[in-house]
């Protein structure tokens, strides 16, 4: 029988964002397949159209953002749902589309099936005001209190995670890796005239470049790579740091950290490049950080070290689980294990003591996984 799938999502492309790029990744597969796809998300850009429909794919977009849509929008939710009769069951991801897809379920009688890239209960208070942790961990434990058929777990740390403090059974987990574009981040693809144009364009000939990229978020805790900066390019003025930061709240607040000292050539700041201009930066870079508090399962780590970047970042979460190649872990939270890790980074780049093996999480493997829970 085909399958109609029903993707319930808070955000989907084009809005930027690793959670938007997993989900395009396994929606495209499932298209070649012969699935037909529709994606219920939020309508963020008030220049998108509010349904789009392209062969087997349909969009439609309600709510102006994440709130309106889980909370504004239910008449319109019921109404495609009737109209989709032939819907096979519903996917979901935390945080904003799990409640809603849930109610669906349960309403029409559709299995569904909630991605859970990560949970973090009482991590919140490491990095939220004190009554926005309390809200955000109600909020939480509300999504685990409503039913869902199968938890897909993007990690063992997630799956570990949702057993632990939530108590989900085994028999309704299942752990699938997200996948990572291997070919694309593949370091042979790129031309080196590209790499070199790139270095030349933005005077990097000469430095050694280490980049950030991603979400400014506050779990990314980009405060204390900000704060080492000063130091570092005191004793090394050679050293150039990159931000190509994804648009959000805080992306404004982390350039004006930037600013407060007057670092000048020693910094450069993007915000949000396409991904073929984003490969570039990371192959013309010599290290890439990514000093996180909390990951269910991050694409900046195993892109750059996919693309054979040594990569300084924390040993917590499922980082340790996905990562390879030449990785430095440090505290989370630790300027001084910045500063020292990159200042004394010819001893670790090139020692083996320091290289973690190989790891291959390919998109098709995700996607071959998923559809043995759809059947």
């Amino acid at each position: 029988m085909h399958k109609h799938v029903f993707f319930v999502l808070d955000y989907y492309l084009p809005h930027k964002g690793w959670s938007e790029t997993v989900f395009e990744a396994i929606i495209s597969r499932l298209l070649v397949k012969w699935y037909s796809i529709s994606i219920l998300t939020s309508h963020f850009d008030a220049k998108l159209p509010v349904e789009e429909s392209k062969e087997w794919l349909h969009i439609y977009r309600i709510g102006k953002n994440r709130i309106s849509f889980m909370f504004w929008s239910v008449i319109k939710w019921i109404n495609i749902l009737r109209k989709n009769k032939d819907i096979s069951l519903i996917h979901t991801s935390t945080y904003g589309g799990a409640i809603p897809a849930s109610l669906l379920g349960k309403i029409f009688n559709k299995r569904v099936i909630l991605t859970v890239h990560e949970i973090f209960w009482k991590l919140r208070t490491r990095y939220k005001g004190r009554w926005k942790w309390y809200i955000y961990r109600i909020f939480e434990k509300a999504i685990f209190r409503f039913p869902y058929d199968v938890y897909h777990c993007v990690s063992q740390y997630t799956m570990n995670s949702i057993r632990l403090v939530y108590g989900i059974p085994d028999k309704k987990i299942s752990m699938i890796h997200n996948g990572v574009d291997i070919h694309f981040r593949n370091p042979n693809e790129l031309e080196i005239s590209d790499i070199k144009l790139w270095k030349n364009k933005y005077g990097r000939n000469n430095r050694f470049v280490i980049t950030y990229y991603g979400h400014a978020g506050k779990s990314k805790w980009l405060e204390y790579l900000v704060r080492a900066l000063h130091e570092l390019v005191i004793i090394d003025p050679k050293l150039l740091f990159v931000f190509n930061l994804i648009d959000s709240k805080r992306t404004e607040y982390i350039k004006e950290e930037i600013k407060k000292y007057h670092l000048g050539s020693s910094v450069q700041i993007f915000e949000g490049v396409d991904k073929y201009e984003l490969r570039i930066l990371v192959a013309s870079s010599d290290m890439i950080v990514a000093p996180s508090l909390s990951e269910g399962f991050w694409s900046v780590h195993t892109e750059s070290v996919a693309m054979n970047k040594p990569l300084l970042t924390t040993y917590v979460a499922s980082i340790p689980e996905v990562v390879r190649g030449n990785v430095k872990f440090i505290s989370p939270a630790s300027k001084r294990e910045i500063i020292q890790a990159i200042l004394e980074r010819d001893q670790w780049i090139w020692s083996s003591d320091y290289s973690i093996q190989t790891k291959e999480f390919s998109r098709n493997t995700t996607v071959k996984e998923l559809i043995k829970i759809y059947r």
